[in-house]
């Protein structure tokens, strides 16, 4: 079948629908979908398919990499729950579309790919403006959650759009032709950076900080002096120390809780109304050290902040908590008492911040708040074992439940439709202490891969991963290196693949890194 339009038009066409597509991944999931069908359109509308055929077939890496839908399918001939199979495969189907039709679509030139990343990185940057807006409340909008000012894709897909980002800035900072515009790269990298401080983002971070360590391992390897290469090592490996050293002893700082004699505590508040103080034990809940269940008088307390705030005691905050918890910890972390005393010395912002399910003091600050946060996590658990709720330490029952999956169906696993239903039974059988709102999936790529096919498919995934890449020399290339470490380092926390966001950032920036390298013009 031959094409109706000049063979520029559909270039054109092309080239459209990449641009939307980037835009698209920060800023709306119906300009993702919309970007594809205008792809394939196009694809097939330009002809030549017994020839795109030919291409596809012969190009190894792109066999290799869209394979990984195919073993999707292979998956059906052992599952028993085809809806969510059908559901699973319609969400990847990115994962064979886009390295077709982008190894087949010719050689894109490198103006075009400086083009279609730059389209990138600005709506990145215009997400990042409108999350800004919402979080100093120019744009009114309720969150829960600072992490939560991303309004147009998840807040873990938006820190990973943000690496690659900054990797793409740096990429056209040092780039010849980029020159007149160094400033702007510059400065958007240390936007970005900003931002991820603002919305506290570990994920972003942990990404940043590897891919970077991965960068300084690989220019390592090409000097020659021994002498520096030790220097090199060991302050690598000063840093590292100090790193792992500031976040224990923050954990240890925490643990370090008041001397209390309970006997010896005041009875009654300064309007002698009578104190509540609980028993002490080992694992008591404690705030900065403060314990939280003493010198509390609840109807004081009650009656002092329903005065302050339109959110009842007894209602819920925005995350979901009792705002009676909530208060109560807060408290507790400034070393205040519980009554309307210590409630007076609330500021409004402290107020507000306790209405949206801030329950520590700490919190409040930028990435300080989110380390304490993981802390006073990892002691809970430590003490407890209550995970419920807690991002960090939820993730330890779903890895233990993922690897009691795998042990049970270790070669080809449960299937590409039962995911989900092996996950339910594992967690009843197990007597899990997530509550059932809770009871979420391995949140890890690998082992949700393993879960599904087993280590045959696990071992397919890892291959299908970095054979493609290998084959094509594109380890040594900043920009694809880069992209890899970061989706790389996403797969360990997350189910990146999992949702449409995630398989088509993956499955279009590995396409588009690995099969446009760009030629000059």
């Amino acid at each position: 079948m031959k094409s109706l339009l000049p063979q520029k038009y559909h270039s054109y066409i092309y080239i459209f629908s990449l641009i939307i597509l980037v835009v698209g991944l920060p800023l709306s999931k119906f300009l993702i979908s919309l970007s594809q069908i205008i792809m394939i359109s196009n694809w097939l509308l330009e002809g030549g398919l017994k020839e795109k055929f030919r291409v596809f077939f012969r190009n190894r890496p792109a066999l290799i990499l869209s394979s990984l839908l195919v073993l999707h399918f292979i998956g059906l001939m052992y599952t028993t729950d085809f809806s969510y199979a059908t559901r699973d495969i319609r969400i990847k189907i990115p994962l064979f579309i886009l390295p077709l039709i982008i190894s087949t679509s010719g050689i894109v030139t490198e103006k075009v790919k400086h083009l279609v990343l730059k389209f990138l990185v600005a709506a990145v940057a215009v997400s990042t403006i409108i999350s800004t807006l919402i979080l100093t409340d120019v744009i009114h909008r309720e969150i829960s959650d600072v992490r939560y000012v991303s309004i147009f894709t998840s807040h873990i897909r938006m820190a990973l759009l943000i690496c690659v980002a900054i990797f793409c800035c740096a990429w056209f900072f040092k780039h010849p032709l980029e020159n007149r515009w160094r400033y702007i790269y510059a400065g958007a990298v240390a936007w970005f950076l900003l931002f991820l401080v603002l919305v506290e983002s570990m994920t972003g971070f942990s990404a940043l900080l590897i891919t970077a360590v991965t960068f300084g391992i690989c220019r390592l390897t090409r000097v020659k002096s021994p002498r520096i290469k030790l220097l090199t090592l060991g302050i690598g490996l000063l840093l590292t120390g100090l790193g792992g050293y500031c976040f224990y002893s923050a954990y240890q700082k925490s643990a370090v809780v008041d001397n209390v004699d309970v006997s010896r505590l005041d009875k009654f508040t300064s309007l002698g109304n009578p104190y509540k103080h609980e028993r002490i034990t080992p694992g008591s809940p404690t705030e900065n050290g403060h314990y939280v269940w003493i010198y509390y008088s609840e109807e004081e307390l009650k009656h002092s902040w329903n005065k302050r705030s339109d959110y009842d005691y007894n209602w819920k905050d925005m995350r979901g908590n009792v705002i009676r918890y909530t208060l109560m910890r807060f408290l507790a972390s400034k070393g205040l008492r519980k009554d309307g005393e210590g409630l007076s010395k609330l500021t409004d912002e402290e107020i507000r911040a306790i209405e949206k399910g801030i329950a520590n003091v700490d919190y409040m600050s930028p990435l300080k708040g989110r380390i304490s946060e993981i802390i006073w996590e990892l002691r809970v658990y430590n003490n407890s074992g209550e995970v419920n709720g807690h991002s960090i330490t939820q993730r330890f029952e779903y890895w233990k439940a993922a690897c009691s999956i795998i042990s049970k169906n270790p070669l080809i696993g449960v299937g590409t439709g039962d995911v989900q239903s092996a996950f339910d039974r594992q967690y009843e059988e197990s007597r899990s202490p997530l509550s059932r709102e809770w009871r979420l999936r391995s949140h890890n790529q690998y082992l949700t891969i393993a879960v599904t096919f087993g280590f045959i498919g696990l071992a397919w995934f890892i291959f299908t991963l970095i054979y493609p890449a290998l084959k094509l020399g594109r380890f040594s290339d900043f920009l694809y290196l880069s992209f890899f470490v970061i989706a790389a380092v996403s797969f360990l926390t997350e189910d990146t693949l999992e949702t449409q966001v995630g398989v088509t950032f993956f499955a279009f920036l590995n396409s588009f890194l690995l099969f446009t390298p760009g030629r000059k013009e």
